[in-house]
C-alpha cells in the first residue's frame, strides 16, 4: 500500500545541523523535506507556499524566533503542526512553545531516531515532548482553570479540551495531555460539538482560536 509521505519544513540557522537533519529525514521513506530555511520569517513564507504537514523549528533564529513562528503557523488554516528543537530546557521556553501551539518540544541533542519518532508523532496530531519534561508538562495542565473562559456553556474540563482542539490535537493527544482516557476525551469532544454548537472538531477549533482560548501555561 502506498502511503503519502509526511511533508516537512525545517527551519534552522546552523547550516551543519540543518543539512544533517534534512539528510536524515530525506533518507526516511515516510518523510519528504519540502523546504529548508534559516530564519523564522523564511519559515513562515515557506509554510504558506508548501503547506507542510510538520514544521521543525529551531527555537532561536535570526529575525524571528521559533516561538513566534510557531504561533504564526498555528494560525494558518489548517494549522501547521510544529515540533520545536532547542538547546535549552528551561520552563519559560517550554511554556512559550506550548502557548504558541507547538505539539512537540525536543532537545537538539536527542538521538536521530527520537527526532524521527517525534516528527511522526506530531504529524498524526499527537504530542511529543522530551521524556525528561513529561512531569513538568503534566503539571502545567493540571489546573482546572483557564486564563479565559469565553464559552460559558462549557465546563472547565470542556474548555481545556476545546483549547487543545484549537491546536489540532487528536483525541489521543488530548487524553495524553490531560491524563484522561481516550473514551473520555471522545465524550468531551462530542459534548463540546453539541454545546457550541459546531458541525465538527475543525469548526470547534476555529471557534476557539477566534475567541483566543488558551490553556493556563503561565
Amino acid at each position: 500500500m502506498n502511503t503519502r509521505p509526511i511533508t516537512v519544513l525545517i527551519a534552522e540557522d546552523h547550516p551543519v545541523f540543518l543539512d544533517g537533519l534534512a539528510a536524515r529525514l530525506s533518507a526516511t521513506e515516510d518523510m519528504r523535506v519540502v523546504a529548508t530555511v534559516r530564519t523564522g520569517l523564511q519559515a513562515a513564507q515557506a509554510a504558506l507556499e508548501h503547506r507542510p504537514d510538520v514544521a521543525v523549528l529551531d527555537i532561536e533564529m535570526p529575525d524571528q524566533d521559533g516561538i513566534e513562528t510557531a504561533r504564526q503557523l498555528h494560525r494558518l488554516e489548517p494549522p501547521v503542526r510544529v515540533l520545536i528543537l532547542t538547546a535549552h530546557e528551561d520552563d519559560q521556553r517550554l511554556t512559550a512553545a506550548m502557548h504558541a501551539g507547538a505539539l512537540g518540544y525536543l532537545s537538539k541533542h536527542a538521538e536521530p531516531a527520537t527526532i524521527l519518532e517525534a516528527v511522526r508523532t506530531v504529524a498524526r496530531g499527537a504530542m511529543f515532548f522530551d521524556p525528561r519534561l513529561s512531569d513538568r508538562i503534566r503539571a502545567r495542565l493540571s489546573s482546572d482553570h483557564l486564563r479565559r473562559q469565553p464559552f460559558p456553556q462549557l465546563t472547565d474540563r470542556e474548555h481545556q479540551v476545546l483549547a487543545l482542539l484549537a491546536t489540532n490535537c487528536s483525541n489521543q493527544a488530548i487524553a495524553q495531555r490531560l491524563g484522561i482516557s481516550g473514551k473520555t476525551a471522545r465524550n468531551h469532544v462530542s459534548a463540546i460539538l453539541a454545546k457550541l454548537p459546531a458541525r465538527d472538531r475543525a469548526q470547534a477549533g476555529q471557534q476557539a482560536r477566534n475567541a483566543g482560548l488558551t490553556l493556563p501555561f503561565d
